[in-house]
């Protein structure tokens, strides 16, 4: 496994941004098995967001994503936003921009990483669910599947109570209208992974939304985790992004393979 520590300028935004790519190995440790870093073809990829007060190291430093990107033979990649929400923010953090048009640009060109959409997966935590939702929703033709760990669903009275409150708060929107127009589209849609803690404190924002979904998605996957006595933490991130990474429909040749011991 290589793991790429990058800071490099953004258009987009103006200034340095940082990253991570986790890239799996071809080959394994197996002495018997001839060993080579030549690749088949590029790696399919996950796109994954972090949380609010989070960065870019979040993933890696407490869950086990690194080991299940080697397992899976897939590739990760992480990247830092602040607190924006993955949205255009304003003075100049096109944060929505930077990950719907340049960061995919910027990765598929730099390292071994598809440019395929049907090998390209978006999914996050918390602030970073609501990015995930909001970017794969949105822009259906990019992505082949949708992953939100407790997602940040506000909608309807509980946006605009946030909005009042909190207005410094990056603009959200509202995520139950956002899949509405999503289906009412006529576009194919990704598939899409659901999970929340049933004592997380958006339990009931999250619950509620499953409920909208199962009355209403179509054309596509979808499957919802409710976990007990979890709450908002790194433990059910942990088990679910594994989850994730197993329940997502690849046919690229790596999961061909099948997975890599380590």
């Amino acid at each position: 496994m290589a793991q790429i520590h990058c800071n490099f300028f953004s258009y987009s935004l103006c200034h340095g941004v940082d990253i991570a790519v986790t890239l799996p190995s071809f080959t394994s440790c197996n002495m018997d098995e001839e060993h080579t870093h030549q690749l088949p073809e590029k790696f399919p990829v996950v796109y994954l967001l972090h949380g609010h007060g989070n960065d870019y190291m979040v993933w890696h430093r407490y869950t086990n994503v690194d080991r299940y990107a080697e397992e899976k033979r897939i590739a990760i990649v992480t990247f830092s936003v602040g607190n924006k929400a993955y949205m255009n923010a304003g003075s100049g953090d096109n944060y929505y921009d930077f990950l719907e048009h340049e960061l995919p640009n910027f990765v598929e060109s730099y390292f071994p990483v598809s440019s395929k959409p049907e090998e390209r997966y978006i999914a996050g935590l918390s602030m970073g669910g609501y990015g995930a939702l909001l970017h794969g929703l949105e822009n259906p033709e990019r992505y082949s599947a949708i992953g939100a760990f407790s997602p940040a669903v506000f909608a309807g009275k509980d946006l605009l109570t946030l909005q009042k409150e909190k207005p410094d708060m990056p603009p959200f929107v509202d995520i139950i209208e956002t899949t509405k127009n999503a289906l009412a589209s006529g576009k194919k849609l990704p598939d899409l992974f659901l999970c929340i803690g049933d004592k997380d404190f958006l339990y009931e924002k999250v619950t509620a939304y499953n409920q909208f979904l199962q009355e209403n998605w179509q054309g596509a996957r979808y499957r919802y985790d409710d976990l007990p006595n979890y709450e908002h933490e790194f433990s059910i991130w942990d088990l679910e992004v594994s989850a994730f990474l197993e329940w997502i429909d690849r046919k690229d040749v790596y999961k061909k393979m099948g997975p890599n011991k380590v």
